[in-house]
């Protein structure tokens, strides 16, 4: 009675479920806690070898971690999992967790009385029995660990500690299930935020609900950049990798296995990259981006063949990769004194990276509305009012069911956009060459699959304008004293385009303007585009020059 929840609780409610409704989110959630379970055990071998190192040369050094932990923990996951299903089932069913730390950050539940707000619960429910499920196999997995770890640490040997373990398993010491706990969370990325700035801001969205808005979710994107941040040479700046490094030990061992294992994944993506196997941010330049989009390249993802695979939503992983690609490709175009400014570029790559994170978006959007009102600011509000009143599952499904892009000019049409059998009635994106951008789905079922494809095009045309890096011009909407409607303006973009497209295929066949320097070429291919653009308004019936 004294939590009585008010129209602010039954809000926040509401809006954490629109935002959690897609099967996408939840796919994304299940396949990030897999990876980052399993890629805890490569992260143990190197420990385990550093603490043998440690112990080859001191007999004393007892505290570290074993390789025989390693068949232990995965063991343990395995096991884990079978405890986990139960957990899944049991939270799905009662909406309850079994750790008072999940996910959402709202202060009250099941505000929305009735069948209603059971019907709307559902993919907070779907989000805490995943989180069940995985928390259950980490806690199982360092619990055996740390069993084997215990007895050896006693000094048992052989069959006596392999005894010693199991007794651990089923009565573990005080400081054990300490461990296993907080381990829980970290897999999960749901540890406490504590007194520091994050989690002030976190208490300040409970004090003032309206923030919620931009800021939904703040432990997890916290923990999230935390978990990327200790395995790459910013590890330091985290204070629980700086508690870790100072215990020495085993947790010394782990500390620095995790900033070995990250670094060396980010040296291979780097190479990649280089190779063009791995893409990261798009370009800056909007130009190349626009043809770079045209040939079907794609941002932030692996290429295999002629088809790039997105590691986008793939977190905490996707900070590691991103950033390494843009870190080996940032450079390209740049003056060698840029090249040499190596703390720009990293910082550039990092913040690009966090821009591009969907549970940033929020802030992000607030921000670019904050320092440019003029050019982002109905963007902002077409955004948080569209996710506001149409759930994102609905989002994915009209995406799925009408891939085309859509322009969405203001609120209306966006929140078209975001409803199954509504946005095949706006216009259509289009590409550089006039022709509608359309998203070609991902692998396996399209409405669950956060790994979104993309096949590239052979287009002789886009590979020599991007070797000259010569640039074709945004076609102008007003000209002749008016301004083109939207219906007139997507007519004339897709009559343009294709003029330009055929116009600059000719120019680049001809002998005579491949032998010209890239000034002479960027002066023949506007005259081409100009005279195209004319051709187009001619045949349309646009007002003249």
């Amino acid at each position: 009675q004294v939590s009585k929840p008010d129209f602010s609780d039954r809000a926040q409610e509401v809006w954490y479920n629109y935002l959690l409704s897609g099967p996408q989110t939840h796919a994304v959630n299940i396949l990030s806690n897999t990876m980052t379970a399993l890629g805890q055990l490569p992260e143990h071998a190197i420990a385990a070898g550093m603490g043998a190192a440690r112990r080859a040369i001191n007999p004393d050094a007892v505290d570290r971690v074993m390789f025989s932990e390693l068949g232990a923990r995965a063991l343990g996951l395995m096991q884990g999992t079978k405890e986990g299903i139960r957990e899944f089932a049991r939270a799905f069913r009662t909406g309850e967790a079994s750790d008072f730390v999940t996910k959402m950050e709202s202060q009250t539940q099941k505000a929305v009385p009735g069948i209603k707000g059971e019907v709307l619960r559902v993919p907070t429910r779907l989000l805490t029995a995943e989180d069940e499920l995985f928390k259950a196999m980490a806690r199982r997995m360092e619990l055996s660990g740390l069993a084997v770890r215990q007895a050896a640490k006693e000094g048992h040997k052989g069959q006596e500690a392999r005894d010693r373990a199991a007794d651990l398993l089923v009565n573990p010491t005080d400081d054990m299930m300490e461990k296993v706990l907080d381990y829980g969370r970290y897999l999960t990325f749901q540890r406490p935020l504590g007194v520091g700035a994050a989690g002030k801001l976190s208490q300040m969205t409970q004090e003032h609900p309206w923030m919620k808005a931009v800021l939904p979710f703040i432990r997890t994107p916290t923990n999230l950049i935390k978990f990327g941040a200790e395995r790459s040479p910013l590890a330091p700046l985290v204070k629980e990798w700086r508690e870790d490094f100072a215990k020495g030990g085993a947790a010394r061992d782990l500390a620095i296995a995790k900033v070995m294992v990250g670094s060396g994944v980010g040296a291979v993506i780097a190479d990649l990259a280089t190779r063009g196997i791995v893409t990261g941010s798009p370009p800056s330049d909007e130009n190349k981006r626009r043809l770079l989009m045209a040939s079907g390249w794609q941002p932030y993802s692996f290429k295999f063949g002629d088809t790039y695979y997105s590691y986008r939503r793939l977190d905490p992983f996707a900070m590691t990769f991103g950033t390494a690609a843009d870190l080996a490709t940032m450079g390209e175009g740049m003056t060698e004194g840029q090249r040499d400014k190596g703390a720009a570029l990293w910082t550039a790559s990092v913040v690009a990276n966090l821009a591009s994170r969907t549970w940033l978006s929020g802030i992000t959007d607030a921000l670019d509305a904050l320092n440019d009102p003029e050019r982002h600011y109905e963007t902002f509000i077409k955004r948080l009012v569209g996710s506001a009143t149409v759930p994102t599952g609905s989002a994915q499904l009209a995406r799925i069911l009408d891939p085309t892009m859509r322009e969405t000019p203001d609120i209306a049409s966006y929140m078209a956009s975001r409803m199954p059998g509504q946005s095949d009635s706006l216009l259509p994106k289009r590409d550089v060459w006039g022709r509608p951008i359309v998203s070609q789905g991902g692998i396996g079922p399209d409405i669950l699959s956060p790994i979104w494809t993309s096949t590239k095009v052979e287009d002789p045309v886009i590979d020599a304008l991007l070797a000259d890096e010569l640039r074709i011009g945004k076609l102008n909407r007003t000209f002749g004293g008016r301004k083109l409607s939207a219906d007139e303006y997507d007519q004339y973009q897709s009559v343009a385009g294709a003029l330009i497209r055929d116009e600059a295929s000719k120019l680049v066949d001809d002998p005579v303007w491949r032998a010209l320097d890239a000034d002479g070429k960027q002066r023949e291919l506007d005259k081409a585009a100009d005279a195209s653009r004319k051709i187009a308004r001619e045949l349309l019936g646009f007002s003249k020059d």
